[in-house]
């Protein structure tokens, strides 16, 4: 799952990398794009938004908005976003030298400098048949002289064409929408991992609930089994003894794993069994049936182990025949878990019998979402219930 993840994240920042490349107008087969200014900004820009959101997603919000110091985390974003706005103007600096646009808009201006010079410097042929009177008077009236032009840089305003491009607009207008985009994404992310987070902490909780749900009438229905089978100097009193100290430790030790082996889980669960079975007698017909290769399966811990116990709470009384029947057969990474039984004890029926059962069900659609099917068929003889479970990583 984690190596999904990062491959997940390294196409994403490809993708973001690539739209600087494919909005570029100067690109071509070329890529004389490299070596323009305009787009080694863009380019570094959308770097920054990178760091930017894997920053805000790993720092600023853990450490600052989760701990309720929001100004300073405030802060910290405006900062954020006047710094991937301005360094790349900084790291790229205008040079109008190899700007095409301002070279050709001299060139014009040097060529009208010239032709005016020309002008200026243009003086009418001589008229031999005119007196000089009436030559100055024609001269005067079709021979105006344009006024004398300021050369550009001492006077003469700059066209709009030659504005700077680190203009405030340039610069922080037109980066403001990428840049809410790379802060949205990592704060709805972080929001989405929080939420996941909380429901993997419910979810060991509604474990460590069940756990001590079961520890106290286990171990006390269990002790007082095996202390009976001590006083009648029973041979099953040491086997007891030590299936009880093998349950606990699983109980204490590896239930506390998100997942454990599929055999470790089966083996805890037969260890159970028996020591269910050490209490009862003859009246009760058990069986248990199990295929499949289990080797390299994984599962939620003790996510079977409230059906048993339910089977084993309602289906066996002393004073009437009792039938128990689990069936756990595994094909490939598919589980189907059956268990059926009797009712025949009517005095077990409680509310924590069906809190557990809700804890249990929630479980499952919480861990396996889309990935299991529970059919329960219950009436007032039998209880039956099928669980088909996708194991699959």
């Amino acid at each position: 799952m984690k190596n999904k993840n990062i491959y997940y994240h390294i196409i994403l920042i490809l993708l973001l990398l690539l739209i600087p490349v494919l909005s570029s107008p100067e690109l071509d087969s070329n890529l004389r794009m490299i070596n323009s200014t305009p787009f080694q900004r863009d380019f570094s820009r959308y770097v920054l938004l990178i760091v930017f959101f894997y920053l805000n997603l790993a720092v600023l919000l853990p450490k600052l908005y989760d701990k309720r110091r929001l100004l300073l985390y405030w802060v910290c974003v405006f900062v954020s976003y006047v710094w991937i706005c301005t360094l790349p103007f900084f790291v790229f600096p205008d040079n109008r030298g190899s700007d095409l646009r301002f070279d050709f808009f001299q060139n014009e201006m040097s060529s009208d400098k010239k032709n005016i010079q020309r002008f200026e410097d243009f003086s009418p042929p001589p008229f031999e048949n005119v007196s000089t009177e009436k030559g100055a008077k024609f001269e005067k009236e079709n021979f105006t002289r344009p006024p004398k032009i300021l050369p550009h840089g001492k006077g003469f305003p700059p066209p709009k064409m030659m504005d700077r491009e680190d203009s405030f607009s340039r610069k922080y207008i037109s980066g403001l929408l990428p840049f809410l985009f790379s802060f949205l994404s990592s704060f709805f992310l972080y929001q989405s991992i929080k939420k996941k987070e909380i429901e993997r902490a419910k979810a060991k909780a509604d474990l460590l609930n069940l756990r001590y749900q079961l520890q106290p009438h286990f171990l006390f229905n269990t002790l007082n089994s095996i202390y009976s089978l001590i006083l009648m100097k029973s041979d099953d009193a040491s086997e007891g003894i030590l299936k009880l100290s093998n349950v606990m430790r699983y109980i204490v030790e590896e239930s506390e794993n998100d997942f454990v082996l599929l055999s470790k889980e089966l083996f805890y669960i037969k260890d159970y069994i028996a020591l269910q079975l050490i209490r009862t007698d003859s009246s009760l017909d058990f069986s248990y049936e199990e295929s499949g290769n289990t080797e390299g399966v994984k599962i939620v811990p003790m996510i079977l182990l409230n059906f048993i116990e339910n089977a084993f709470k309602y289906g066996y009384n002393a004073e009437e025949s009792s039938k128990i029947s689990i069936n756990v057969n595994l094909d490939g990474e598919k589980l189907n878990f059956k268990v059926f039984n009797n009712i025949v004890n009517y005095s077990a029926a409680d509310e924590s019998t069906k809190v557990g059962m809700k804890n249990t069900t929630e479980r499952l659609e919480k861990l396996y979402p889309g990935k299991y099917s529970l059919n329960i068929d219950e009436n007032k003889k039998s209880y039956f219930v099928e669980l088909n479970l996708d194991l699959s990583s």
